[in-house]
């Protein structure tokens, strides 16, 4: 509004009497326009620097740079009178209820004041004053519908935006407030697990000397390696509140960290077929336990995809982030689930799952300042793509 309010100043004082043979003080009208420019610059500051007491300090200079310019050029019988109803709906849309109940009493007075306190016009030819004025009349109505509509919707473009925000930060709140009680019922089936765990793995070791078949024995022993693999697994769950968080660790390169997810997973399939595209870069980054389970729910689902049990990883650095694509050679995801799977909601996925691996996974990504999309190639399957910040 302020660089507009010195646009039209100085057309004004530069173009009345050229281009109409209005009488205007020209130099005066100037040094009005020179003073909002030299304002509007030396005050120039980031919208979120503004303040109650700045907004209100700019609509007054404008208000002051308006009276001056009515005041030379004809008072309320200037049809750019108009143009003061901008600023009390600029102030009404900016300010507290009581700043722009001010302005505007402060307009409606400076507007009553024009009618008695002016410098008349001078035109050449009076027959003409009629048609002029209502020539200015159309004109000031025209900017002053622009200005509004500006400003009305500016403040709607916000306030949508605002709803938005408080929209992800309400469904932010309750995935994390999901995936808290998931963590609760973890710890205390961790905790219920362990008996019978132990008691599964001290049949099976009893069993195994006593059993002639080999074939049997090879079974009991892989079953026995599950069990323990189970074990550990509960006892990394219990362990995790008390690791430190990502921000606290050492960073560690993406492709050891990779190696070292794919050794885990094999592990527990150990007929996977996993191959790894390391990145040239090789940068670093930091992460934790939550991280790692990401890693490994990706993992698992590309495998069980694959009718092959296999997987490609490749990690490219992009700028400040790396790509983590995660590639499975199944018949590729369907339209539907590829859209629930993206969506920001994160809504519970169809099949023989319930959506709560990609939540955790999901939720475990943005942590850590990164996003989780997935892709169906032209070629087949199906693709993961976590992107994560890298570190110095």
């Amino acid at each position: 509004m302020r660089w507009l309010s010195a646009l039209l100043i100085l057309v004004v004082g530069l173009g009345a009497r050229p281009l109409f043979g209005i009488g205007v003080p020209t130099m005066a009208l100037l040094v009005i326009a020179a003073s909002l420019v030299l304002w509007n610059v030396f005050t120039r500051r980031h919208p979120a620097q503004a303040t109650t007491a700045t907004i209100l300090m700019d609509l007054l200079v404008d208000l002051a740079a308006w009276a001056s310019f009515l005041y030379l050029t004809g008072g309320a019988t200037n049809p750019m009178a108009s143009l003061l109803l901008p600023l009390i709906a600029a102030g009404a849309t900016l300010l507290p209820v009581g700043a722009a109940w001010l302005l505007a009493s402060l307009a409606i007075g400076i507007y009553g004041s024009l009618w008695f306190i002016h410098r008349p016009l001078y035109l050449p030819d009076p027959d003409q004053a009629t048609l002029w004025h209502l020539a200015g009349m159309e004109a000031t109505f025209a900017v002053s519908a622009g200005v509004i509509v500006w400003y009305v919707s500016r403040l709607t473009q916000t306030i949508r935006q605002r709803d938005q925000t408080l929209a992800a930060a309400r469904e932010h709140a309750l995935r994390n407030e999901r995936v808290l009680a998931l963590a609760n019922q973890a710890a205390s089936a961790a905790h219920e697990l362990g008996t019978p765990l132990a008691s599964m793995r001290l049949l099976v070791t009893e069993m195994i000397p006593h059993t002639i078949d080999r074939d049997t024995q090879d079974d009991l022993r892989l079953i026995d390696e599950q069990i323990e693999q189970c074990k550990r697994i509960l006892s990394r769950l219990t362990q995790t509140a008390g690791r430190a968080r990502a921000a606290d660790r050492t960073p560690i390169p993406v492709n050891a960290w990779l190696e070292a997810q794919i050794n885990g997973l094999r592990q527990q399939w150990p007929a996977a077929r996993i191959t790894l595209t390391p990145s040239t870069d090789n940068p670093r980054l930091n992460t934790d336990v939550s991280l790692d389970h990401a890693v490994h729910n990706l993992l698992t689902n590309a495998i069980k995809a694959s009718p092959d049990a296999s997987a490609d990883i490749e990690a490219h650095t992009r700028g400040a982030m790396v790509d983590i694509r995660i590639r499975d050679n199944g018949p590729g995801i369907p339209d539907n689930i590829l859209s629930l799977a993206n969506a920001d909601s994160r809504p519970h996925l169809p099949g023989e799952g319930l959506g709560i691996g990609l939540i955790l996974t999901q939720t475990a990504i943005e942590s850590h300042g990164g996003s989780l999309i997935y892709e169906r190639p032209a070629e087949g399957g199906t693709v993961a793509i976590m992107t994560l910040p890298t570190t110095p």
